[in-house]
């Protein structure tokens, strides 16, 4: 099967975004192009629109002649991420629930099934693709694109910071959290969808305060 370049390019986002968002790539790490176009699997063009639209997400810096920079994680960036999506993320769930179709409703069933069976392994990783995977099946279900595409940057920064912090101590809760939306979702209950969001982005943003003077966050932490 022969992959068009938007193919390429989605592929070799989804490659280095993944990498980013587990630490595989150091935060604050120079890289050089090459190294990138390696990681990425893919050719020249594909990974620099990959780049590109890292870049626009805050993921990356793009430095010419000098490499690209993997953004640091600084000690408020978390909470004002959280800041924005709380706000913002109960009126998406309100709406993509009242407008989801079918196919959308059991595209979020199989998120929630992956997500059970990734805290019965206890595989982070796993948790992290179904947490994708959910994102982009609300963002999809939104009947207002803005939206969602405003929230798409801002939820993968989020479990960049999930997984630096929380991988080890929060997959339960993290899991319990996500499955109450999930479930007012397939049921098309738009307002409980909502509050459920609400719920959640308010969970997290107490994590996040908690975390501004932990060690975690000092040079060596």
């Amino acid at each position: 099967m022969r992959h068009t370049p938007e193919s390429q390019s989605q592929t070799a986002y989804l490659a280095l975004e993944r990498k980013i968002i587990m630490l595989e790539i150091e935060p604050g790490a120079i890289v050089s192009e090459a190294a990138i176009i390696e990681l990425s699997g893919v050719g020249r063009t594909p990974a620099r629109e990959a780049l590109q639209r890292l870049s626009l997400e805050g993921l990356v810096e793009i430095r010419p002649r000098a490499g690209i920079r993997i953004a640091e994680i600084r000690p408020d960036d978390f909470s004002n991420v959280l800041e924005v999506r709380r706000v913002l993320e109960p009126r998406l769930t309100l709406l993509s629930t009242r407008f989801a179709t079918g196919p959308q409703r059991r595209r979020v069933e199989e998120c929630r099934e992956e997500m059970a069976l990734a805290l019965e392994r206890r595989d982070t990783g796993a948790f992290l693709e179904a947490d994708k995977a959910f994102d982009t099946a609300m963002g999809n279900a939104c009947p207002n694109p803005y939206l969602a595409a405003t929230l798409r940057p801002l939820q993968s920064h989020s479990r960049r910071f999930w997984y630096r912090f929380f991988a080890d101590t929060g997959l339960e809760s993290s899991v319990a959290a996500h499955r109450q939306v999930m479930d007012e979702f397939i049921k098309g209950d738009a307002e409980a969808a909502a509050e459920g969001m609400a719920a959640l982005i308010e969970a997290m943003q107490k994590s996040a305060l908690s975390l501004r003077n932990a060690p975690a966050f000092s040079p060596d932490g």
